[in-house]
């Protein structure tokens, strides 16, 4: 097992499975099982950060040990889950952001189906912030 970053939404995820050519099925640290395409999963290393690798498409010549125990465990994230922090939390963790831009994220948040973002790119409405810059930083993620 390996461990990923849903580059969407910036959540960290255990690879479990391939589902098909273009798809794999993930685990995130709270046990949900989703499948993610192959081309939204970046690598990833505990206290290392993004490696830039991204799973390749399976190959039926590979053999596998189904038997064998998973090695990889996800490990603790502090990073700021956006779809559940106050903002407070939002200004007190994310550095370039106050706590009046902090009000509009909450604001914009309430404001879409389900009261949650689905993918970092509904940020960007929100004007002041150099969202590249705060993704690029990990500190946040929409789970």
């Amino acid at each position: 097992m390996a461990l990923y970053q849903n580059k969407k939404t910036g959540q960290l995820v255990e690879f479990i499975g391939y589902h098909d050519k273009e798809w794999a099925m993930v685990k995130s640290s709270g046990g949900q099982v989703t499948y993610v395409a192959l081309a939204d999963l970046e690598g990833y290393e505990a206290n290392k950060g993004r490696t830039g690798t991204t799973p390749q498409p399976q190959s039926a010549e590979v053999e596998v040990d189904e038997d064998k125990m998973p090695e990889t465990i996800i490990p603790a994230d502090t990073r700021l889950n956006l779809n559940a922090a106050t903002a407070e939390a939002i200004a007190k963790h994310v550095k370039g952001i106050g706590y009046a831009t902090a009000k509009k994220i909450i604001e914009l948040r309430l404001s879409l189906p389900g009261e949650r973002f689905k993918s970092f790119d509904q940020l960007k409405k929100i004007g002041r912030v150099d969202w590249d810059e705060v993704i690029a930083a990990d500190l946040i993620y929409i789970a």
